[in-house]
């Protein structure tokens, strides 16, 4: 047999068995209460796996998680929970007072984790491994709510009285996930948005598989053994009769209410348009139409025709803007700050000049609402999970309505310092570093570096691949390093093709990373608190790309953990697709050519093994591990340390609770074997490190101590008096 015939045969016939899901509430674990004596203790793995989500479990712009009732008393959302055993969500829709008193109550549990989707390149759809935000909608009367909710593998919109007295029920059967979803105004139907034409091109490719594909741009090997589906896939609106479950086209009228409403004369190019109850409007313009990113004005329109424009930076970074019950006072919030790295209100009452700010935070506010008289958040900083809070959007006063994990309070956790810089390219750049909860002045720490974003709590880097509080716990200095981006002024490009060719000429944009990695990495050292002899550094996604900058172009780190790889000259751009190999040609990549070694000699691992004795681990999904074998078969050739996981069933942004808990726990003793000589010294972990015992460049046996201060040990040391969760 060849080894060619071999090498097929065995990608069919391999035996495989599955693991049936669970069948135990994954809530179950989280209702009994404990009473037990309050002592502050050390973070787990598990504290942080298990944190309780309001929406996603990073800061980015969403939208938003909660809704409050018609009459301003009541809050719903959805609160998700992992349980790493039994590899699943805990979700409860809850409800809460908005004067913060009592105990939040569980009105509805259950449905399977709803991963939010997106549209890349040519392709359609692809499933990402973040959550979906799903946001409760009440019903006009205030007496019902509406959310999705997955089940039998499809996401629908389940309904459920306010006072939690009856189960939820499946309100529609839609052949497709609804997408979104609003009530209409008497509150008797439900308008849905949908996408058949993912369902339909779906289908059309399963009849073209009796015949063969043809291979082209519709595939893209690190995501599918067949073609995606391309090209926009438009919303389709149906009304659903509640009483009746009876589907029709929904009316111009009944599109409106999930469909943005603006007039011809706002510029195509606004965004945000918001009218108020006076007959007012506002809205966000780009001061610089024709470019693919510009700073934008926040315009006001009177009902007397007048308009007022505020083009200064004092409105620059306008996310979201809300006018006032009365319609004559108009609320913004803003990224601000250095380097983008703060979140601030604005005020602009009509008749005044300009907006007023009213308040400045290093905190993020995600996904707010204007409610009445208050602004509506969910609030995080950076060593405090979110909650969510009223701020008062005249004053800048808070107030807790829902804080989700109170037990949080009794861990210790490293405090957060924040360091401001600008790069070697005239790029403003930030990073935080967090010291272990028991830092002395005078201690010296190895360092990890953390990417790639820093905003909100500090939890586990960009994809939540890295703990930082673990990594502090076990005595580690982390770097949480935020990529920089060049300024909204310096670019002029009009497309994004353009853009991309600018910042991959001689690859200006890995080089300005570069630049403010090495700056933040100085300014730890320079603290007196970090052993710049042992330092690691981590990287996901783009992380990753920094990651291999940094190993190639300097000699900073002494080991590496990677939750993707690589971004590399061969597998790269084979397995990612021929529409993705085209497109990158396009922005200035040079793919198996004449040149290309030259071209990717900065950048590529593969090409520069012989010099790099960096220890690697990677732990990346099955769709895209193939994307790194050319880098690990070039290390393992040359006896190079590098270790590849690969977790099944996984996205590029991973997803299972289990594997999460698998990622944290392996990178930390990662990292403690080689910067520190420790082992978990556990015997179930007796088969890891004899393999990384025999690496090149590993301890010595005799230099090798066990870690005494494990999770169990942290675990036993620990009572607490707290409920621990709400019902």
């Amino acid at each position: 047999m060849s080894l060619l015939l071999a090498s097929l045969l065995a990608t069919t016939i391999v035996p495989t068995a599955v693991v049936p899901p669970s069948s135990i509430d994954p809530c179950a674990k989280f209702d009994h209460f404990t009473d037990r004596n309050l002592s502050y203790r050390r973070i787990n793995a598990t504290d942080l796996v298990e944190l309780s989500d309001i929406g996603r479990s990073d800061s980015n712009e969403s939208a938003s998680p909660f809704s409050i009732s018609p009459n301003g008393k009541s809050i719903a959302f959805l609160l998700r929970r992992a349980n790493a055993q039994e590899n699943q969500y805990c979700q409860r829709l809850m409800v809460a007072q908005m004067d913060g008193k009592g105990e939040p109550r569980e009105i509805d549990r259950g449905g399977k984790f709803i991963r939010a989707d997106f549209p890349l390149h040519n392709f359609t759809s692809l499933m990402s491994g973040y959550a979906k935000v799903i946001t409760p909608r009440w019903s006009p009367d205030g007496k019902y709510i509406a959310f999705l909710k997955r089940s039998n593998g499809i996401d629908q919109v389940w309904v459920v009285a306010e006072d939690g007295e009856t189960p939820a029920q499946n309100a529609t059967a839609m052949p497709d996930n609804i997408d979104n979803f609003a009530w209409t105004a008497g509150g008797q139907s439900l308008v849905l948005a949908t996408r058949p034409g993912i369902r339909l091109q779906a289908e059309a490719i399963a009849r073209e598989a009796r015949t063969g594909f043809l291979f082209g741009d519709r595939f893209a090997p690190d995501k599918a053994g067949r073609p995606i589906p391309t090209g926009p896939a438009e919303p389709v609106y149906h009304t659903a009769t509640l009483a009746t479950g009876d589907i029709r086209p929904s009316t111009p009228a009944e599109i409106e209410l999930l469909v943005e409403d603006r007039p011809e004369s706002v510029a195509p190019a606004a965004r945000s348009y918001v009218k108020a109850n006076s007959g007012a409007a506002a809205w966000l313009e780009p001061l610089h139409p024709r470019r693919l990113l510009s700073q934008s004005r926040l315009v006001m329109a009177l009902l007397d025709g007048q308009k007022l424009h505020c083009e200064e930076p004092l409105c620059f970074g306008v996310r979201q803007i809300w006018w006032s019950v009365d319609g004559f006072t108009l609320y913004a919030r803003q990224k601000t700050g250095w380097a983008g790295s703060q979140t601030a209100l604005l005020r602009w009452r009509v008749g005044e000049p300009k907006p007023k700010r009213i308040m400045v935070t290093d905190d993020a506010l995600v996904g707010c609402d204007l409610t009445h008289e208050e602004l509506v958040c969910a609030r995080e900083g950076s060593v405090r999970p979110r909650k969510l809070v009223a701020i008062d959007p005249d004053t800048g006063r808070e107030r807790t309505i829902a804080d989700p994990n109170p037990d949080f309070q009794l861990i210790k956790l490293g405090r957060a310092q924040r360091f401001h810089f600008t790069n070697a390219y005239g790029v403003e750049s930030f990073a935080d570093l967090v010291l272990p909860p028991d830092h002395k002045p005078g201690s010296k720490y190895p360092l990890i570096v953390v990417q790639y974003f820093s905003h909100g709590f500090l939890r586990g880097g960009t994809g939540d691949e890295f703990p930082i509080q673990l990594f502090a716990a076990k005595g580690f200095a982390v770097l949480s390093f935020a990529r920089p981006d060049f300024a909204v002024e310096q670019i002029t490009a009009e497309t994004s093709t353009e853009f991309s060719r600018w910042l991959r000429k001689d690859w200006r944009d890995r080089r300005s990373v570069q630049s403010s990695l090495e700056m933040a990495v100085e300014k730890a050292v320079s603290t007196g608190a970090v052993d710049p002899n042992r330092m690691g550094i981590s990287g996901f996604s783009d992380g990753t790309s920094t990651t291999q900058w940094a190993l190639i172009n300097s000699r900073l780190f002494k080991v590496a953990a990677l939750g993707a790889c690589c971004e590399d000259m061969y597998a790269y751009p084979l397995n990612a697709g021929p529409y993705f190999r085209n497109w990158t040609r396009e922005l200035g990549y040079r793919f198996l050519e004449p040149g290309a070694d030259d071209y990717w000699k900065p950048m590529s691992l593969a090409l520069n093994a012989d010099r790099i004795d960096t220890p690697i681990l990677i732990q990346t999904g099955d769709s895209e591990y193939e994307i790194g074998l050319d880098v690990v078969d070039a290390f393992k050739r040359r006896g190079k340390a590098i270790e590849l996981f690969v977790l099944e069933n996984e996205p590029h942004f991973k997803y299972q609770p289990a594997h999460r808990l698998a990622i944290y726990e392996r990178s930390t003793e990662w990292f403690q074997f080689w910067l520190m000589n420790q082992m978990n010294c556990d015997p179930a972990k007796s088969c890891q490190y004899g393999r990384w015992k025999v690496m090149r460049g590993a301890p010595k046996a005799e230099e090798l101590r066990c870690d005494t201060n494990h999770d169990d040990h942290e675990r036993a040391q620990f009572s607490v008096s707290t409920r621990s969760s709400s019902r």
